[in-house]
């Protein structure tokens, strides 16, 4: 398993415009094999702050993800719309506790 946690910071007046984005990507991912969990949050205390939270089952489910035309127009899109602020590659330990909402 591997997982990120990603922070980009919109820029002046894209916030919208950068949700309706990852928020397609995130539609996206529904049906994808191997990505149990891909939520994104704003930050309660500063909206233009959103969090992004990725787990994938595998090396191989990521390069998928990769691969896929969303992820491609994302990644060539979200510079114009925020600026990434962390990115983190996580490897998640202990059995991944998970549920429908």
């Amino acid at each position: 398993m591997l997982a990120f946690i990603t922070n980009v910071r919109a820029k002046p007046g894209k916030r919208e415009e950068l949700m309706a984005l990852t928020q397609t990507m995130q539609q996206a991912t529904v049906s994808e094999e191997g990505v149990p969990v891909y939520v994104f949050h704003a930050a309660e205390d500063d909206p233009d702050e959103l969090w992004f939270y990725e787990l994938y089952k595998s090396e191989e489910a990521y390069a998928a993800h990769c691969a896929t035309p969303e992820f491609q127009n994302m990644i060539s899109s979200i510079a114009d719309l925020g600026d990434i602020k962390v990115m983190h590659k996580l490897l998640p330990y202990g059995q991944v506790k998970g549920a429908g909402l």
